[in-house]
């Protein structure tokens, strides 16, 4: 019943701002209002994956780990539409093309302190990893903290509704080096979906509420200081719906030379409903992830560095302890033209005797051999 009154409460609020938005002529051409965007991520990588009894396989390969098509259509000056295509790479090689984001786009009327509304109807942002990505430049190099981990990723089919507290940040980008998600006093973001995430059907009645609340404490004195939110309170994708929560915390410092971040995370399960014991309850979970890159002055080039540890059973359910896995990710990146660029990074991951995988369930005595990898990718967007 709860998800219901918050879906409801979505619903009447985007509806009842935007009922009294005048409307303009429709445009005379259906080309207009129409943007195309693309953006790929083409992969060198060379390197080894653990295996049981530490063991490990080696891999030396090209490969375009994303490709996304975007089409963008204003209809009106508050009512839109998106479409993005996803080129994926199935485990037999082959390339397909799948939805990422379908949804229409409605732009309430500012409601006080909220200001800059918008809402997607459909295949959506769920609230969390579009705020990080644009925060964290590097999506191209792997994904986030959280959804390599295995607890969800960025999409689902749903209704939301975003915007910023206390109207924009001035020269947000001269100031903190990034005009996303630019309220002067942060940004929030919240929606009910199914739950499932964009590529797994949807198996239960259950529908997941999930929330961002961003606050920029001081916009004058440190606009780029930042503190984050983020929650998803509802049940994981299978017919036994076990417990899926998720509670994370985001301090965030940008500035055009520096980029700091620090998370924690605990969760109850996730979004596929398979992080579970024997008796059908969900795991709990815990880690967290920092980040930083440094802009070298007078240059294109800048470092970046990040480290993931993530314990997937933080009770000790499972097994009695020796659950948890740590990443380190380091390299440098070139910046080619807006965001075109190039990344030459190297990233290892060390398992603890007991863990069978990043978005798997611990099983005592795995001994997965390390992971290691040397990587360029380029990223081409327009």
């Amino acid at each position: 019943m709860k998800t219901y009154l918050i879906a409801s409460v979505i619903v009447l609020m985007t509806f009842i701002l935007t009922i009294n938005a005048k409307a303009d002529e429709m445009k005379t051409s259906p080309l207009d209002g129409i943007k195309l965007k693309s953006l790929a991520y083409i992969d060198y990588s060379n390197g080894k994956t653990g295996l049981v009894n530490d063991a490990d396989t080696g891999y030396n390969q090209f490969s375009l780990t994303r490709g996304y098509f975007t089409l963008e259509k204003e209809l009106q000056p508050w009512m839109g539409m998106r479409l993005t295509m996803d080129l994926t790479q199935d485990d037999d090689g082959d390339y397909k093309v799948r939805q990422k984001y379908f949804y229409a786009a409605l732009k309430p009327k500012d409601l006080g302190f909220l200001t800059g509304m918008s809402s997607e109807i459909g295949l959506g942002h769920i609230p969390w990893l579009d705020f990080e990505e644009h925060i964290n430049p590097y999506r191209c190099q792997g994904t986030m903290a959280i959804e390599r981990a295995g607890v969800l990723n960025s999409a689902d089919v749903g209704i939301s509704l975003m915007g910023s507290f206390g109207g924009k940040l001035t020269d947000a980008k001269s100031k903190t080096g990034n005009d996303h998600y630019d309220g002067l006093y942060g940004s929030w973001h919240i929606g009910i979906y199914n739950g499932s995430g964009y590529h797994a059907k949807e198996v239960n009645e259950n529908k997941v509420p999930e929330a961002r609340v961003t606050l920029r404490p001081l916009p004058e004195v440190l606009p780029g200081l930042q503190l984050s939110y983020f929650g998803v309170f509802g049940k994981g994708n299978t017919l036994e719906a076990p417990d899926y929560i998720v509670n994370m915390g985001m301090i965030s410092l940008e500035h055009p030379m520096v980029i700091l971040t620090g998370q924690f995370m605990m969760t109850e399960g996730n979004a596929k409903g398979t992080w579970i014991d024997e008796s059908g309850k969900a795991l709990k979970t815990q880690g967290f992830s920092a980040f930083g890159q440094f802009r070298i002055p007078d240059s294109r080039l800048a470092v970046f560095g990040r480290v993931d540890y993530f314990d997937t059973d933080a009770d000790n359910v499972i097994v009695s302890d020796k659950s948890a896995y740590t990443t380190f990710i380091g390299g440098l990146s070139y910046s080619l033209y807006k965001s075109n660029m190039i990344l030459v990074t190297f990233e290892t991951t060390d398992y603890d005797e007991n863990v069978a995988g990043k978005g798997k369930i611990p099983a005592a005595g795995t001994m997965l051999g390390k992971d290691q990898k040397v990587q360029m990718v380029y990223q081409i967007s327009f």
